[in-house]
């Protein structure tokens, strides 16, 4: 079997930090700058302490009830950006994707492109020639 070249495009600094998660650190600010202003009004600053906790603790719940089988926004966007590659460069970016954002991402954003061919082509190129890789950078865990 002849050993395949995979390109890996340039990604920018724009990839390198999601827009879904800078919107849910912006929603977490003003959620608790709100708080805040409310405990202006608390004395003692265990109070304060304790609801912050709480409001946090609340946040991450309601982040976690979102659906796992609907595709982030940032999602879409990887994978319509990455559709328009050439087949061997769509792979790099989706290896590339592996070593930037994490494992389940790469498979979700491979998954929405909607190709049968790239998704295999993707785990053949993850097993044949990154499995070590991924497991020294601790993004397999055995």
């Amino acid at each position: 079997m002849a050993e395949q070249i995979y390109s890996v495009p340039e990604m920018g600094p724009e990839k390198a930090t999601p827009q879904k998660e800078s919107l849910e650190i912006e929603e977490l600010k003003q959620r608790l700058e709100k708080l805040e202003s409310q405990l202006k009004k608390e004395q003692t600053p265990e109070k304060k302490g304790e609801r912050v906790k709480q409001e946090i603790k609340s946040y991450l719940r309601e982040l976690q009830q979102t659906p796992s089988f609907a595709p982030s926004p940032s999602t879409r966007d990887e994978a319509e950006e990455i559709a328009k590659f050439e087949p061997n460069q769509q792979v790099g970016s989706l290896i590339s994707l592996v070593f930037e954002k994490g494992l389940p991402e790469a498979i979700s954003v491979a998954r929405d492109l909607n190709n049968p061919a790239i998704l295999d082509e993707f785990h053949d190129a993850l097993v044949d020639h990154y499995y070590q890789e991924m497991i020294e950078r601790k993004i397999l865990k055995f």
